[in-house]
Formats: C-alpha cells, sequence, structure tokens
C-alpha cells in the first residue's frame, strides 16, 4: 500500500519497486480505480467467457492471466465500491479467480500495489472502506512524503523536468534562475511533484534566454521580500484544519466577536466576513492593488479573488492595512 497526497509521485514509486526487483521481466499494468465501474472492473480483472453478457462476442483475458507473475498497480483504490473491494478481497486471500461465465477456477500469482491519497481509516469509519481489505493491504506499506516536507529534492526535480523538456522540445535550456529557484523553495506545492512539473513546464515555454525566469509570469514577480509576505503564504504550516489559525490570534477574534454576535451561526458569518475582508485588503497592499498578482499569490482563481474584492466593496485607491 502507497500513500501520499495527490501528485507526490504514488505511480512512480510503485514502477520503482516493480521494475527494481525480481519481476521486473514481468507485466507492470497500471489501473485507476475511479474509472471503473462495478461491471467493468470485474470484467477487467477478471476476464470473461463469450456469451456471459449481451456484448461478449468473444472471450477476453482478464489481467490477473494476462500479468500473471506480474504486478498490477491498482491508483485510487479508495474508489471501488464495497462490491469490487469484495472480489479484490477473495483474490488477495485465495490467489484465485473464475473468469464472469465461468465454472472453471483459476489459480493466480500477482503482486497487486495499491495506492490512495485520502485517509483509508476515515473511509472505514463512514463504511465506505472495508477494513478486512484495508488490514490486508497495508501488510506493508509507504508513505510518500509531501514535496514540502523534501525541499532538497526541488533542485533535482527541476533539473530533471528541464533535461526531459530539452529532449522534448530540441532545445538547450541550462536552468533555472536563482529568483525563480527562491520562489519555487518557497512554494506550499499543495499539487506536490505534479504541480512543479506543470510550473517548470510552463516557465520553459515563456523562458527567452537559457534560464528559466519568472519575468513572463505574474505569480513569482514580486518586488518585495519574502519577509514582507504574511506567514499563511511565506511559510505555510501542514494543514491542521484551518489556515485561518495562522492568520488570526485570539485576542483579534475575541475583540471582533460582540455579546451582540453570540448566536454561534450569526458569530460563525461574521468572524468569516471580517477575516476575508482583512485578507483580502492586505494582498491588495502587498500587490499595490494587483489584483491578479494577489489573487496568484494566495492560490486562489483571479475571477474568485475578484468577487471577494467586489463582495466587500474594496477599491484600490481605499486599501489600507488592518
Amino acid at each position: 500500500m502507497i500513500t501520499g497526497e495527490t501528485g507526490t509521485g504514488k505511480e512512480l514509486v510503485a514502477r520503482g519497486l516493480h521494475y527494481g526487483g525480481g519481476l521486473a521481466n514481468k507485466p507492470f499494468i497500471a489501473i485507476n480505480c475511479s474509472t471503473f465501474s462495478d461491471e467493468l472492473f470485474a470484467s477487467e480483472l477478471f476476464g470473461y467467457k463469450k456469451g456471459a453478457f449481451t456484448d461478449a462476442k468473444n472471450d477476453k483475458e482478464g489481467l490477473l492471466s494476462s500479468v500473471n507473475g506480474g504486478t498490477i498497480f491498482l491508483d485510487e483504490i479508495d474508489s471501488l465500491s464495497l462490491k469490487s473491494q469484495a472480489a479484490l478481497l477473495r483474490v488477495l486471500q485465495e490467489s484465485e479467480f473464475r473468469p464472469i461465465g465461468s465454472n472453471e477456477v483459476l489459480k493466480t500469482n500477482v503482486r497487486f500495489i495499491a495506492a490512495a491519497n485520502c485517509d483509508l481509516e476515515l473511509k472505514i469509519e463512514h463504511h465506505d472502506f472495508r477494513q478486512d481489505l484495508y488490514f490486508r493491504l497495508f501488510i506493508l506499506s509507504i508513505k510518500v512524503p509531501a514535496l514540502r516536507d523534501r525541499k532538497e529534492d526541488i533542485a533535482l526535480l527541476v533539473e530533471h523536468f528541464i533535461e526531459k523538456l530539452n529532449s522534448q522540445y530540441g532545445l538547450n535550456k541550462k536552468g533555472a534562475s536563482d529568483r525563480l529557484m527562491s520562489w519555487f523553495y518557497s512554494h506550499y506545492w499543495p499539487g506536490n511533484i505534479r504541480e512543479l512539473e506543470n510550473s517548470v513546464h510552463r516557465y520553459y515555454l515563456l523562458a527567452n534566454g537559457e534560464l528559466l525566469d519568472t519575468s513572463e509570469t505574474p505569480e513569482a514577480n514580486f518586488d518585495f521580500p519574502p519577509s514582507a509576505l504574511p506567514r499563511y503564504i511565506h511559510d505555510k504550516p501542514k494543514y491542521n484544519g484551518s489556515y485561518e489559525n495562522n492568520i488570526i490570534n485570539e485576542s483579534d477574534l475575541n475583540s471582533d466577536i460582540q455579546d451582540s454576535d453570540l448566536i454561534f451561526s450569526s458569530a460563525k458569518r461574521l468572524a468569516i466576513e471580517r477575516f476575508e475582508a482583512k485578507f483580502v485588503s492586505r494582498l491588495l497592499v502587498l500587490t499595490n492593488g494587483n489584483v491578479t498578482k494577489a489573487a496568484s499569490l494566495c492560490g486562489k482563481e483571479r475571477r474568485a479573488f475578484g468577487k471577494l474584492v467586489k463582495k466587500y466593496h474594496i477599491k484600490s485607491n481605499e486599501i489600507h492595512l488592518y
């Protein structure tokens, strides 16, 4: 079982386990469980006999036969229905299966590697994931850390992506500027390695010289030093259920909520509105009223950020720090 946030490279870990081990000369198949209905998952895994259902014109060999001796990687396994989970559990327990429409029970010797980017224990509590399948999968487990927790990898990854793009486009970019690398190191990377790769690709396409730089894109092209950024932006902590705790302290909250606000729903709405208005104003101060830069800085779409500006009637000539 491989766990980790989206974009951390769980499939690459699975491929590394396969091709770096004794099964390297055997088949490796990766499937995304979120794309399969119960019927399609069963037919792909087990195969079927001609006439088993309306569209079964011929026999079809399932993955348990075609990948026999190799590895099947089940990405987003939490997307499987309870019915499909039960079918998979039997294969894991008995190492046998029966093609759809057949009475013959076949043996299989397949290594399963599964991946999920959610909290499976929470899924179990909500009765969306089988506990017995969970224990079967977690015989061995690997947790892939988020990119923000291994920033020493960023330089190597950027170099790798540039080399890959040089081969793809037939160019010879030398690397990234110090300014761009500084932004790479300070960014929170909610999309992890996938987001980093896409960012390098974007800067690569926009680069005029041999170095990738920030001059053509808004998100890193700011004139103020990192120390001017709110801690929320410059050094985001691990998500603990609310980023607002990193901006609004207890004294701020107490001063905002008056005796007339003590109905919970009203107090909550007022606190959110006051937070949003202050936060939007701070960002616009930092970006000299540039809505595009402010939206990019806090990780929101420009349109969504613009709605907040309009909602609180914030005008560029009226911006002030709270």
